[in-house]
């Protein structure tokens, strides 16, 4: 994961724009227009709107220090805060949309392309902002934005969406391959399979240091009351079964979004929508505690796939 940049400047429809480029970077096709990235990523029109007229007027400078942090691991909290401060007054969330997209057309995308990483990886790891707009739309009725404290993770080249699932290089104290499930994942025993096949093959051939490193998953999927509430026979089961309990956290409450979107409080107005919220909400209502689990994958009932 590149940690020194240069930067260069190129013209585009009339205006200079800064580039990001890691040193010894050879150049081929790699810059893309924000707007471009806006349309290939399936941004909603409204978002798409706002984000061409934040674009047009747009008279702000983003620092390469600024930039290098968002890129930085043990940074991005303060490189994002920086970033939000020198754009002021943000409430839908447009303005540091555009930055980080801005990153992404001029960074993010040169660098998928010099490692040789497909274009359509590219595209549905970076639909990540795409998902969480159109889910604010379904649960709050507007298109904040409101995930900028997530992206850097894709824009860094940290993580990716290998088919039904996310795989995250966590390069801390301790490496770690953090398994994350998108909301519109096909949870399936086959889907899910073949992402962990095909993650396989990607991190041989673009991360083959990380061969050995643990893959870890932290859920609300993997707690185990689910398989009373859903049974033995659901995807969620299955899912569990490719992992290995490390920890369970009673006291997280951060699952509620995720099974409840837009509610935070446990009474009778939770939706009963599907099976998991109707079982779920009795189990609740009844005092007794949900929360959240830590496991890894386990060897043998993963070994199919990776």
């Amino acid at each position: 994961m590149a940690d020194c940049y240069y930067r260069g400047r190129k013209r585009f429809g009339g205006q200079t724009k800064v580039v990001y480029q890691p040193e010894g970077f050879q150049e081929q096709d790699t810059v893309m227009e924000v707007m471009e990235l806006v349309k290939l990523l399936e941004i909603p029109e409204e978002v798409e709107r706002k984000l061409a007229e934040y674009g047009n007027s747009r008279d702000i400078i983003i620092s390469d220090d600024m930039t290098a942090k968002i890129l930085r691991r043990n940074q991005w909290e303060e490189g994002l805060k920086n970033l939000q401060e020198a754009l002021g007054d943000d409430p839908t969330g447009v303005k540091i949309l555009w930055e980080l997209l801005h990153i992404v057309s001029t960074y993010s995308y040169g660098e998928y392309r010099k490692r040789g990483i497909s274009d359509e990886i590219f595209a549905a790891t970076m639909k990540f902002c795409t998902r969480f707009l159109r889910e604010r739309y379904h649960t709050y009725g507007d298109y904040n934005f409101v995930w900028a404290w997530w992206f850097p993770r894709q824009i860094s080249l940290n993580e990716y969406r290998i088919g039904a699932l996310e795989y995250e290089f966590v390069d801390g104290e301790e490496r770690e391959i953090a398994i994350h499930i998108p909301s519109d994942a096909d949870m399936g025993r086959e889907s899910v399979f073949r992402s962990l096949e095909d993650f396989k093959q990607f991190r041989n051939r673009y991360f083959s240091g990380w061969a050995d490193v643990g893959m870890t998953c932290d859920t609300w999927m993997l707690m185990p009351e689910l398989k009373d509430m859903l049974g033995e026979g659901s995807n969620i089961a299955a899912f569990q079964k490719l992992f290995e309990i490390d920890r369970v956290d009673y006291e997280a409450m951060w699952y509620m979004g995720w099974i409840f979107p837009g509610r935070e409080t446990i009474d009778e107005s939770l939706p009963e929508e599907t099976t998991l919220q109707r079982n779920l909400k009795k189990y609740l209502l009844a005092g007794k505690k949900f929360g959240v689990a830590r496991g890894h994958l386990g060897v043998k009932e993963s070994s199919k796939a990776v």
